[in-house]
């Protein structure tokens, strides 16, 4: 056993390698990290749910958090444009096959390599943001179609949030990286437990200066808690004997890196510029209407978080050394493993979702300058994200199957494709049905890209015989009739539970909800005997 899956999990050196490489993951390996990666998720979307619920208190759903949402995009689009988490991504299989070849030290000095050349992209993207930050606000006015452009006061209070939230680009980018080396090592509690550090400050600032502080400060927050968060890795880096480096841009895998990387960016910039398109959008249209599609977006983030960024992190690098084998059977059956795990979690958060949306909003953040009508107008906006919970749950496994290859161009390809889809829906669609519009939007690109995406699979790796039959349709099928025997009882139940307004018996009324449907749905499951319950219940039980 390397020293990286030692029982304190802590990673004093690289996995040991031999001449054949790391050896690949095991199932109940796969099952445990993906439940560690899902537990450390869980406590970090429940501290952000404790952050979104303060900044709800003390700023509400206004013009002026319109602004703070729209400029806290702007360091997510640059970082993906210039460094993006596609960085991780192509550099994971590079590292891996580093390791397979038995060059640990290598590897390391590749390592710091990256962590200087993130540190000098991102202060490139960070001076060039800080200089063309009004030119981004009117690019929002151009995309929008709007006859009547923001207010000056508006203009310039999300000026200047973009400049003050800017430093994020290079944080989150070197926090990106770091993670991602430290996945490559199978470690994953780490990356995992960082962002509970960056909830966990901005918490703490808004319980004790919320009540007087203004969105300049906030932005301020959401900056030094970025910082907390890098420096989360660092231990652990040093430990492992990685750190910056000066760059040799000769080195073949630096090369082989900056080959592959520009097409792996196109792929994660779909995401990255839905996001952006859709909050500019929305900046235009009714005040709140941004803010409104943000705290929707944060809220079904929550289940996508906690499984599909779980499991997608957790199998990667197994996919990788399946890839770097050439193992395409393997690779086959990681994915269909990963589809699994991941549609048996995210469906009955889905189901929950749709019945009660309004339930979830009252609770979570009806309170101090969040009103009533705050509450009808985001429930609306989670009620279609909702839709999109599994395919872009599904989507990150996907997309790490093609990286795991080495092949950037596919879903550079879909990712274009993605994002053209999206802005034509989503100027489509805001005209008709407002804000809400944009996230129907959502739904309907992420289930085509993934549909295109599962086919092109298929045609890669199993020629003629069904990707169904690959992944369990049985086993699918299951699921569905259990999410409809839920959605049935928790429609039933809602009618008990929709006239609460307090706010402690609308907690217990929504826990009774989630333990109702837990049990409805995994009951359902184990009466038609659900293979994929009963041997995902066993690997995560078992010692690997």
């Amino acid at each position: 056993m390397s020293e990286t899956s030692a029982p304190d999990g802590l990673p004093v050196t690289l996995p040991p390698v031999t001449d054949n490489g790391p050896p690949p993951s095991s199932p109940a390996f796969l099952a445990r990290a993906s439940i560690l990666l899902a537990v450390a998720t869980l406590l970090s979307r429940i501290l952000g749910l404790v952050r979104e619920m303060l900044i709800a208190k003390y700023y509400g759903s206004t013009g002026q958090t319109d602004s703070f949402f729209f400029a806290l995009i702007i360091p997510e689009l640059l970082r993906t444009l210039i460094i993006s988490g596609a960085i991780a991504s192509v550099f994971i299989p590079l590292m891996t096959e580093m390791q397979r070849a038995g060059k640990a030290s290598e590897a390391r000095r590749l390592a710091g390599m990256m962590l200087s050349f993130v540190t000098i992209l991102a202060l490139g993207a960070v001076i060039a943001g800080e200089l063309f930050a009004p030119a981004l606000v009117r690019f929002s006015e151009i995309i929008s179609f709007t006859d009547e452009p923001l207010d000056p006061e508006r203009f310039k209070l999300t000026t200047e949030l973009i400049r003050i939230l800017l430093p994020i680009v290079l944080l989150v980018g070197l926090w990106g990286l770091m993670g991602g080396i430290l996945n490559a090592m199978d470690n994953f509690h780490i990356p995992g437990l960082s962002p509970v550090a960056w909830n966990g400050f901005i918490i703490i600032f808004l319980i004790f200066f919320g009540y007087r502080a203004d969105v300049h400060d906030l932005a301020w927050a959401f900056v030094i808690g970025h910082l907390i968060q890098v420096f989360f890795h660092l231990p652990a880096l040093m430990k492992a004997g990685i750190r910056p480096v000066i760059i040799d841009w000769k080195h073949p895998m630096l090369r082989r890196f900056m080959e592959l990387a520009p097409v792996a960016v196109l792929a994660y910039t779909a995401q990255a510029v839905n996001a952006f398109v859709g909050q500019g959008i929305a900046l235009h249209l009714s005040e709140s209407s941004a803010s409104s599609l943000m705290y929707a977006f944060r809220i079904q983030q929550l289940p996508i978080a906690m499984f599909g960024v779980s499991v997608a992190t957790a199998i990667f690098p197994t996919l990788s050394r399946h890839a770097a084998a050439g193992l395409g059977k393997d690779i086959v059956n990681t994915l269909a493993r990963g589809l699994r795990m991941t549609s048996l979690a995210t469906l009955p958060a889905t189901v929950f979702f749709l019945v009660l949306p309004v339930e979830t909003i009252r609770l979570i953040l009806e309170r101090g300058a969040f009103t009533e009508s705050n509450t009808w107008d985001v429930s609306n906006a989670l009620y279609w994200y909702a839709w999109a919970v599994i395919p872009m749950s599904l989507l990150l496994l996907t997309t790490r199957t093609f990286f795991s290859e080495k092949d950037t161009r596919t879903p550079a390809l879909l990712g274009f494709v993605n994002m053209g889809l999206y802005y034509v829906f989503a100027v489509m669609m805001s005209r008709y049905f407002g804000f809400a519009g944009i996230a129907i939007t959502g739904g309907i690109t992420s289930w085509v890209i993934l549909i295109v995406s599962i086919f092109i699979l298929h045609k890669r790796h199993l020629k003629n015989a069904s990707f169904f039959g690959a992944i369990g349709m049985k086993s699918i099928l299951q699921m569905l009739i259990a999410a409809i025997v839920q959605a049935a009882v928790l429609m039933v139940y809602k009618n008990f539970i929709s006239s609460i307004q307090a706010s402690w018996p609308l907690l217990g009324a929504i826990i009774g909800a989630m333990i109702i449907g837990a049990i409805v749905y995994l009951g359902t499951l184990w009466l038609m005997r659900s293979q994929d319950l009963a041997s995902t219940m066993r690997i995560l039980f078992r010692r690997r």
